[in-house]
Formats: C-alpha cells, sequence, structure tokens
C-alpha cells in the first residue's frame, strides 16, 4: 500500500538552492544574436549563435523547472508551465508573423506559395524543424529564393524542447512531493538522465561525421544534446571548478571561441555534429567562471543586456526583413547597404515589440504551488486597468493566431480554386501561335498561385518524388484516359514528361486509349552515363525501364531534350539530347516498342543568363518583354532529336519549339494563358491547350503503326465552343500574325508539323 506524503513529509528533504540569476548570461544572449545577425546579413553563414541560444535555454528553463519541482509543495499541473510559456513566447511571434503575412502580400506578393503558407502552420505550431526538412530546404544564406520563416526552426526546436522539459519537472515533482524522494538522491538521477540523454542525443547528431545532412540540421533528437548541456550546466556544481585567479581568462576565451565560430565553420550542415562543440564550450565556460570576474561585467553592462532583453523579438524580425527586402530590391543577395537598413530596423521593432508586447503580456509572477489559487487571482487582476489591458491584449493575440492558422488553408482554397478548366474560345494558348483568336481577356490562371497547380499525378501519388525509395513504382490506380481500353500510351521520364498526362488524358478518354504514366522527379530515365543522375534515380530507371518492357505499350512519349547540365538543373544554351536518352531509345527500338519525343519546353533565363520563374518576373511589375527569354538563349535552329528518331524504326520526333515562341522570344503568357508553372516547367493550363497539336501527330502515328483508336480520320475543324481546332490540323500563323485567325486549317499541313 502506498503512502501519499504530505507537504510536511516533503520538508525533510534539503530545499533546492534558489540560485542569484545571472544578469552576464543575459549579456551573453545579446552576443550571441548580435552574432547571429551579423553573419546573416553580412556573412550568408551561419555563426554559433544560436547553439548558444539553445544551451542557455536548457540552463534557464529546463534549471527553472527542476529547481521548482524540488521545492516544496509543487504543483503537478502542467497547464501552469505551459501557459507562463506561451505567454512568454507567442505574443511576438504573432505580431511578427502577422507582420510578416502583410508585407509579403503588400511587398513581395510572388513569393507566396503553399509551402510558405505550410510554414507559417508550422511556425504557429512549433514543428517548422520538421516543415522545412520535408521541403527539402536546406539551411541556406540570406538571398531571393530563401524562405522568409526560415529561421523560426530554431524556436520549434525550443517549443519541442519546453514540453520536454515540462514533463520532466513534472515527474521531478512528482517523485519529490508525492513519493518523498530526496533533492540530493532526485539531483543525482537528474544528472544521470541528463547525461544520458545528451550524450546520446550527441553521437546521433554526429553519425555522420563532421559534415551532416539537412535533416540532421533541423530535427529535435540532433538538437537535444545542446539543450541537455545546458540543463547539466544548471544542475551539476561547476560553481569553484574554475580557479578565481583564472576565471576572468576562461570567460574571455569562451567568448572568443563563440565569435570565432563563423569564421572557421563555413557549412550550417557542420551543426550540430562536433563543430557545434566550439560554440558551446565557449558558452559552458562562460557559465562556469561564473558572474564575478571583469568578462561577467562587461557582459552585465547597459547596452549588452539591452540586447540580451530584446535578442527573441530581434532573432524572430531581422530574418523576415532580410529576405523580403532583398526580393522587392530585386537582387538575388542582400547589399551592405540593405543589411545596414535592415539591422537598425530590426533593432527598433525589436525594441517596440519588447515593450508593447512581449514584456507586457508575459506572467511576471510566481509559478503557483499546489495550494495556490492563480485563476482566483487571475479574475481579481481583471478588476485593475493593468488586468483588463492584458486580457485584450491576450484577445488580440489569440485572434492574430487564428489567422494565422488560418493561412494555409485559405491558400490552399485559393490554389484550388484557380485550378478550373478554362474555355477555349477566351484562352487559346499554344493554338495562338496557329491562328486561333485571341480576345481580351485576362490572362489565366493566378500567376501568384500557378505554381502550386500541380500536374494530376501529385494528387494521386503517382509521381516518385526523388527522395522516395528506387524501388517505388506508381500503384494500379494511376491510369488515365479511357481506362478500359486496350490501347495503352505510356509517358516516362522526369518532372518535364509529367503535364503531357494532361493533354494525353483529355485525347485518352476522347478517342479510346489509355495513359500510365511512369514518372519520377529529375529523373529522366536513363540506362547508361548514370553519374549525370542519383543512385536511386539510376535504379528506378532500370526498374521502370522493365516495367515498360512488362507493359508492351502501343506507344511510349517522353521529353527528347534538355539543356546542358545534371537532371534537374540546367544552363543556358540550344538545347540538346544526351546519349543516354538515345540509349532508351535503342533499347525501346530493339523491344519493338514505338516511341515519340517531344522537345523540350524553354528553361526561362534572364537576358543576363540567370534562372528567372516569369510569374515572379510579372507579379513584380515588370512587362511581358522583360519576363520572356530569348528564343536563341534555350533553342538551336533544329531539334538535335532529329538525329536520333526516325518513323522507320517506329520512333518520331516532335518539334514543339514553335508552341512556347515567336522568331525572338519566348513570352510567359501565350493566347491569355500563362505558360510556365515555375522557371522550367509548363503550366497545367497551358499544356492542356496543346491537345490538338498533339493528337495531329498522335494521328499520324497511330495510323502508321495501324493502331485503332477512335476519330483517325477526322477532318479537321474549328470546335466554335472550346475555340480550337478539334482534331488539330492547324496552320502555323506568320510571325506577325500571332492572335489572328489562319487561313482554312490545311488538313495536309498538320500532320507534318514539328515533324523530322
Amino acid at each position: 500500500m502506498t503512502t501519499t506524503l504530505t507537504p510536511q513529509h516533503h520538508k525533510v528533504s534539503k530545499p533546492a538552492p534558489k540560485q542569484a540569476y545571472r544578469n552576464d548570461l543575459d549579456g551573453l544572449r545579446g552576443v550571441a544574436i548580435g552574432l547571429v545577425v551579423l553573419f546573416h546579413v553580412f556573412v550568408g553563414r551561419v555563426s554559433g549563435g544560436v547553439d548558444v541560444f539553445l544551451l542557455l535555454s536548457g540552463y534557464f528553463f529546463m534549471g527553472s523547472q527542476l529547481r521548482y519541482a524540488m521545492r516544496p509543495n509543487p504543483s503537478l499541473n502542467p497547464w501552469w508551465p505551459f501557459w507562463r510559456t506561451a505567454r512568454r513566447l507567442l505574443p511576438a511571434l504573432a505580431v511578427v508573423l502577422a507582420a510578416v503575412y502583410a508585407g509579403i502580400k503588400w511587398l513581395t506578393p510572388e513569393i507566396m506559395s503553399n509551402d510558405l503558407a505550410k510554414q507559417f502552420t508550422a511556425a504557429v505550431l512549433y514543428y517548422q524543424n520538421y516543415e522545412l526538412a520535408s521541403q527539402n530546404l536546406d539551411y541556406a544564406a540570406a538571398g531571393a529564393e530563401t524562405s522568409p520563416l526560415q529561421h523560426l526552426w530554431s524556436m520549434s526546436v525550443q517549443g519541442q524542447f519546453y514540453v520536454f522539459a515540462i514533463t520532466f519537472g513534472v515527474i521531478v515533482a512528482f517523485l519529490a512531493s508525492r513519493r518523498g524522494v530526496a533533492n540530493e538522491k532526485l539531483r543525482r538521477g537528474i544528472i544521470i538522465v541528463l547525461a544520458v540523454v545528451t550524450v546520446a542525443s550527441f553521437a546521433y547528431a554526429s553519425r555522420h561525421g563532421l559534415v551532416g545532412t539537412p535533416k540532421n540540421y533541423y530535427e529535435f533528437p540532433s538538437r537535444l544534446w545542446e539543450l541537455g548541456f545546458g540543463a547539466l550546466l544548471a544542475m551539476l556544481p561547476i560553481t569553484n571548478l574554475i580557479p578565481e585567479r583564472l576565471r576572468g581568462w576562461a570567460a574571455g576565451l569562451g567568448v572568443t571561441a563563440i565569435a570565432l565560430t563563423g569564421v572557421i565553420i563555413s557549412t550550417s550542415l557542420a551543426f550540430p555534429g562536433p563543430a557545434a562543440l566550439i560554440p558551446l564550450l565557449g558558452a559552458a565556460l562562460v557559465v562556469m567562471a561564473g558572474p564575478d570576474q571583469p568578462v561577467a561585467r562587461v557582459l552585465s553592462s547597459g547596452p549588452i543586456l539591452w540586447l540580451g532583453k530584446v535578442a527573441y523579438s530581434l532573432y524572430l524580425w531581422h530574418w523576415p526583413l532580410l529576405i523580403l527586402f532583398t526580393v522587392k530590391s530585386g537582387r538575388p543577395t542582400p547589399t551592405v547597404a540593405l543589411g545596414v537598413l535592415v539591422i537598425a530596423l530590426s533593432l527598433c521593432l525589436a525594441h517596440l515589440t519588447y515593450t508593447l508586447v512581449e514584456d507586457p503580456l508575459r506572467q511576471h509572477g510566481k509559478r503557483p504551488k499546489a495550494n495556490d489559487e492563480p485563476v482566483k487571482n487571475a479574475r481579481a487582476s481583471l478588476q485593475t486597468f493593468e488586468g483588463r489591458g492584458r486580457a485584450v491584449g491576450g484577445a488580440i493575440i489569440g485572434a492574430l493566431l487564428i489567422g494565422l492558422l488560418s493561412v494555409q488553408p485559405i491558400y490552399a482554397r485559393q490554389v484550388n480554386n484557380a485550378d478550373f478548366e478554362l474555355a477555349s474560345s477566351k484562352y487559346p494558348g499554344a493554338m495562338a501561335h496557329f491562328g486561333a483568336e485571341v480576345p481580351e481577356e485576362e490572362p489565366q490562371p493566378d500567376p501568384a498561385l500557378i505554381a502550386d497547380i500541380f500536374p494530376p499525378t501529385v494528387a494521386k501519388n503517382c509521381i516518385i518524388f526523388m527522395d522516395q525509395p528506387a524501388d517505388m513504382m506508381p500503384g494500379p490506380e494511376c491510369v488515365w484516359g479511357d481506362t478500359k481500353a486496350e490501347t495503352t500510351v505510356v509517358i516516362f521520364g522526369g518532372s518535364h514528361s509529367e503535364p503531357w498526362l494532361i493533354p494525353l488524358d483529355q485525347l485518352g478518354r476522347e478517342h479510346g486509349f489509355k495513359v500510365i504514366p511512369l514518372v519520377r522527379q529529375a529523373c529522366p530515365l536513363i540506362l547508361d552515363d548514370l553519374d549525370t543522375v542519383s543512385p536511386e534515380c539510376a535504379e528506378w530507371s532500370r526498374l521502370a525501364f522493365d516495367r515498360i518492357i512488362e507493359l508492351q505499350p502501343d506507344l511510349t512519349v517522353s521529353t527528347a531534350t534538355r539543356p546542358e547540365g545534371r537532371a534537374g538543373e540546367g544552363s543556358p544554351g540550344p538545347d540538346m539530347v544526351p546519349y543516354s536518352y538515345a540509349t532508351v531509345w535503342e533499347e525501346l527500338q530493339a523491344n519493338d516498342i514505338p516511341f515519340l519525343g517531344l522537345r523540350d519546353n524553354p528553361w526561362v533565363f534572364s537576358r543576363e543568363g540567370e534562372h528567372m520563374d516569369p510569374n515572379e518576373c510579372l507579379i513584380a511589375g515588370n512587362d511581358v518583354e522583360s519576363c520572356s527569354t530569348l528564343r536563341h538563349t534555350v533553342y538551336g535552329d533544329t531539334d538535335p532529336a532529329a538525329e536520333f528518331l526516325f518513323p522507320e524504326n517506329k520512333q518520331w520526333g516532335l518539334n514543339t519549339a514553335d508552341w512556347y515562341c515567336n522568331e525572338e522570344t519566348c513570352p510567359p503568357i501565350i493566347g491569355n494563358v500563362y505558360v510556365y508553372r515555375d522557371q522550367n516547367h509548363i503550366s497545367n493550363a497551358y499544356a492542356a491547350t496543346t491537345a490538338p497539336l498533339i493528337w495531329a501527330k498522335l494521328q499520324e502515328i497511330f495510323t502508321a503503326l495501324g493502331v485503332e483508336v477512335d476519330g483517325l480520320n477526322e477532318s479537321p475543324e474549328l470546335d466554335p465552343e472550346r475555340g480550337a481546332f478539334a482534331v488539330g490540323h492547324v496552320e502555323r500563323a506568320g510571325a506577325g500574325d500571332v492572335g489572328k485567325p489562319s487561313v482554312e486549317a490545311n488538313p495536309d499541313i498538320l500532320p507534318e508539323l514539328g515533324e523530322q
């Protein structure tokens, strides 16, 4: 039978000693945030300051939870430490996130995306570190392509640690107050547990050696040792370990080690492995040196203490300001002048946020004991002016948090609403280059949303992503077109082949053939030249090709060209046919499997040869001409696949260059339709408008192969409802006639459109 011990029983244990508050460690926090900001803004690499933050969080937070747990009559209700922590963290976070969202809408709407919308949710709910890892986002230097919420990964790690620390503290309080375990015994047990957890986490974080992975950088188990190290410093008797005459030198050495970390370590992926010992051992020296030495007095000085006081708000503000202003400036990276402006504005906003939000709304009273009545006291405080002000402020913060949690579902609904079937009479798209009339209409889809309108393979999990296993293949449900038809068309390759599912799905339903995609992100299906792709892609390609042989389709379709560079990358210059593509075509021919190769769409480059998202370019206020890529930048005079693909080998090429480009440029809007989803993928909407052009080629191929499908012998006619040639026999408009009706369609012309 267990005896319940009263608070009087607990008094036989010596209470945990109350430690004097370390102002110098607040100053150290100020030094750490200063390094973080300076290195982010001017150096473009990590500084080790965040690692010091994590250690200090472990020292202060875990230390306070455990000291409270070992004092007489602790409350076992976990609500109060969670509530206290939420009041400390959420108000400033909510204000900054709301301001960032407003800044994106006002200054840089082009950077809004589904991934960023998810990050708002993850930031509020403190799993941003895992969200960034799931999005395969390395911790990158500040730039126009970087998330303005990237820095909040560390806040999420701390939030996850706070849950761990509060839970641990409640367990210790239970053992102390309900089981009567003596404080000395508890302290020894706590130190053992923390030491085991810290060492295990450090080993896990160091499993990759000196340089780890993005996932290792973000995940909580890899970071736990940094916080655990700080908690150990709070619990161990370290006060007199360093001789008094050496304490100033030790603290100075510690601050120097912290300051030099960013200079010594050049890659963020070195953290949180063994390299993180440099700033953390430096911080440990400052902690162990104590408050009575010269360095501590400097760290406790007014300006540094102020910096430590506003450190949390400063950390929240500086990064999104840096990213938004960099994007707005139109430069890929921030300039020195922009950096100075960001730092000055961040300091001002941090001071205001601390003074008006963070400090007034935090809980200043002591944590309640088991016999206290905090609810009654809170109600009584509402009778005061200050209490009512805090209640109003809390309600505003709550409303902001609810609004921020709605960012993701609202954005998802906007994307869903933007993904609608465009009436071809108003949005002829590619057919505008072949004589279809282009009325005065606002181009669609919304360029601010188009990046998140993915091909249907994504919604049905029928594209294999680059981080998925090499043996993963699309399931049996991944069939489009007429799913009951005997005639089979297989699309294979990387993400540039993926959009062709859209017109082929439509044509398959209309003409009686099914379409099966075998596509993997950044994996063009190759059987040799394996060093140009990942090992997973190489293995997947072999398995996918075996699947094609097994299916024995009536026709295979893929892209036939690409820019120079590895899979998933591209550089300016005329497109080319990698010899690894030709090897696949030879193997298809050897297995008597017909093939249609489509010339790849343009990859969009600026006049300076830099990658450029044309939609972001347009949203930023530039004209269509400025957001177009020059034709000679991406295409040669002839389709290079013409040297490899011959109808007598049951292999055909389709030159699509005129679908995207006029004689000089490849514009981002054609026939009232936005052409691109991003820098190098075409939009679903534009792909759909190419159906008549695709069908014209398929007619030729199916006729040559003797494959029976519906509508092979239909005459060309303009469908008045669709505003496009239903069969697709159209005549290329002259360069000066784009958007004007062509002469009467000639059935003898289109089958040769783009033929090699």
